[in-house]
């Protein structure tokens, strides 16, 4: 099973915001950049297929495959990458963040390298007033989770039990 969680960094140049259930005080926060080392307010924030990150990592998960030989061997964790809408709404990765093992990360990055255009976000020139894009940066979290071995039937422990038609559950009375 293939989790993608959300963590949205709005940034050209890295600026991060709360992850998880967004507020209205997060949701004013969600776009934040960082132009020249001063932090501003996107104008308008990038967009994919009329939504916005939610969407994509969606899109992410919905396309990531568990790589079999992971899965035999149980290799479990987050890959979390990097990505970067550019200004003409392409999708390049920026940096692989974090990783388990490299096979889950190449799993995740031929995914992204697949990524339909998005419209770039945009900010307002304070010289000329016009909207200009810009590049911004997002870190996608993508879970690699399998599920919990199931116990053998003829499990001794479980056997023991299963043979014994008089063992009442604790609080039952008799």
């Amino acid at each position: 099973m293939i989790v993608c969680l959300l963590f949205a960094f709005a940034v050209p140049v890295m600026a991060q915001h709360p992850t998880g259930p967004v507020s209205p005080e997060q949701e004013e926060g969600e776009n934040l950049v960082v132009i020249d080392g001063q932090v501003k307010k996107l104008d308008v924030p990038p967009t994919f297929k009329k939504k916005g990150f939610d969407k994509y990592c969606k899109w992410v998960q919905a396309r990531v495959d568990y790589p079999s030989d992971m899965e035999q061997e149980r290799v479990e964790g987050f890959v979390l990458v990097r990505i970067i809408v550019e200004t003409d709404g392409t999708v390049t990765i920026g940096e692989v963040v974090r990783s388990p093992h490299e096979h889950l990360t190449e799993a995740v990055v031929k995914v992204i390298e697949e990524s339909p255009l998005w419209t770039p976000g945009k900010i307002r020139n304070p010289d000329t007033g016009e909207l200009e894009a810009i590049r911004v940066s997002y870190v996608i979290p993508v879970e690699f989770k399998l599920p919990p071995l199931e116990l053998n039937q003829s499990d001794a422990s479980r056997g023991r039990f299963l043979s014994k038609p008089d063992l009442k559950p604790y609080g039952s009375g008799n």
